[in-house]
């Protein structure tokens, strides 16, 4: 069911250790060329944690992760439909990884290695994303 409203895309920064795993997809994912973190849009009636597992299945072949919703994102997109973004963390057990049909090419990047902003689709939003949460976790818990 398609709507022509909103867009509700899952979003996952896959970390294992130091790295980070980037996608470029075969089809020009959005019209866009360069690197992505795993996403797709959720198919009718799926939950978002589902559409996280399937991605991650059916794009880079992990399927034992452990996976952390970290935020969500609103804002209208160059479409003009509503976008909501599930943003999650995955840590995959191992590094292994096999291509799924929309995946054309996945790498590991060391995180404080990443393609420069401009080697990533949508302006380098992925980037800004996958920095933001990766750095987060990296932070001490605050003590009280």
């Amino acid at each position: 069911m398609e709507c022509g409203k909103h867009t509700l895309v899952t979003h996952i920064a896959v970390l294992h250790h130091s790295s980070a795993l980037l996608v470029k997809y075969s089809t020009g994912h959005d019209g866009q060329p360069g690197w992505f973190l795993p996403n797709d849009d959720l198919r009718h009636l799926e939950h978002p944690d589902q559409a996280a597992k399937r991605i991650l299945k059916e794009h880079v072949g992990i399927e034992d992760a452990t996976l952390k919703l970290v935020e969500i994102e609103s804002f209208v997109g160059n479409n003009e439909t509503w976008h909501l973004i599930f943003d999650y963390l995955a840590f995959p057990r191992t590094m292994k990884v096999t291509t799924g049909r929309p995946v054309s090419d996945a790498k590991w990047f060391e995180i404080d290695k990443q393609p420069a902003a401009e080697e990533f689709a949508h302006h380098g939003w992925g980037k800004s994303v996958l920095l933001k949460h990766a750095l987060a976790k990296a932070q001490p818990a605050p003590t009280t």
